[in-house]
This record gives structure tokens, sequence and C-alpha cells, in this order.
């Protein structure tokens, strides 16, 4: 059995468009992220295999809303009562936007809803259909869970700083203004960075990632 997981690029996706993937296998490392376009992705094998695809922090907004009691997320009213829940904090018409609710969610109780631009995600999903490497499921890159953390993405010139926690995911640009739009944070915040801005990390963070 073996996975394939795909990072969604902010840009729409086409049939020319590289796409960053690995591999991964149960018992065995993960490969060596590697570029190639939908038609040349390597095909998971195996009982179980499956193609997750993974939508970037920065194409995501998340927000929590309470559900009403006796709406399930197999409901028929789900989608109508979720625009009506989020419709003043979109920045978007909500029939352009897709919408993700937390796994198991609880009526009567917070949850988390994640919302992209539909057009965007339907456009990747219909390309890699055609090139024959159908997606099995969408996870987020980041999601709004355990404890904070903050980690630096990217290259230079395009060097992204999210912060992901419980209380929910920030993506920003890696430059010093972002941090007044951080939410509060402990001195012992562990710092991820990928090794292209790890040094402007700290740079930008006053601590050694």
């Amino acid at each position: 059995m073996s996975s394939l997981y795909v990072l969604l690029p902010a840009t729409p996706v086409t049939a020319q468009t590289e796409l960053e993937y690995v591999v991964a296998g149960s018992g065995r490392a993960a490969s060596m992220p590697a570029p190639a376009q939908p038609a040349l992705l390597p095909a998971p094998t195996g009982a179980g295999s499956e193609l997750v695809l993974i939508a970037p922090s920065s194409e995501l907004s998340w927000h929590r809303v309470e559900l009403p009691k006796g709406l399930g997320p197999r409901s028929p009213r789900l989608r109508a009562v979720l625009e009506g829940l989020l419709e003043d904090r979109l920045l978007d018409e909500p029939e352009n936007l897709h919408f993700a609710l937390e796994p198991r969610p609880q009526a009567g109780t917070p949850v988390w809803i994640a919302v992209c631009d539909r057009a965007w995600l339907r456009a990747a999903m219909q390309t890699l259909e055609a090139a024959g490497r159908p997606v099995s499921r969408i996870v987020p890159e980041f999601a709004p869970e355990g404890d904070a953390a903050l980690y630096a993405l990217g290259e230079p010139e395009h060097a992204r700083l999210v912060c992901a926690s419980g209380e929910g995911v920030y993506s920003l640009p890696l430059t010093t203004a972002s941090l007044a739009l951080l939410p509060s944070l402990p001195e012992t915040t562990p710092v991820v960075a990928e090794p292209a801005v790890a040094a402007l990390a700290e740079q930008v963070l006053q601590h050694a990632p």
C-alpha cells in the first residue's frame, strides 16, 4: 500500500502545472519531495492506497461556528445553514466558496469550518482526475488543533509565517510587520523553519528555529 500526498499551489492547476508531492507507504519512510505534472505523478499502488490533496494554509480561512441542534454533517440543510452563519465573515459570495466541516462535529458546540475558493479546488480535482490520478481525500496543510507552534515556509522572496494552534490558523508574510497580527504566544512556542527561510525566520522572530 502506498499513499501519494500532493500539495496544491495557490495558482490554478492545469495539465502543465508542476505539483510538489511525496510518496509514503506503510512501514517505510516518505520519499523526498519532488515536482511533477499531474499525468507524471506516481500512481498509488496496493490495497488501501490513496491520493491525498493538501490545501495550503494561504488559500484557506478558518471560522468557528455553533451548529444548530439536530443538524449533522449529512443534513441537506447544512450548506444553507453554513452560508447563513458565515455570511458576514466572508470576503466573497458564498456560492463561490467551498465549505469543509471538521471531522466528527457535534451540534450545539463550536466547530471549525475551512473555507476556500470553489473554482480553484474544483479545477485541481478535475485536472488530476483527467490525468488518471483521482483524489481520495483533501486535508489542510495546517489545522486549528494542538499547542501553538510557528512555521516559516517557502522561499525568501515569498516566505510565509504560519501560526497554528487550537485557537486557529494564521498565515502571514514572514515579515516583522506580521508579528503584531499574531495572537499572544508563550516564549516557549516552538519555531520550525524550512531550510531556505531559516535565517530569515531567526532574523524576524529573534529566535533560532
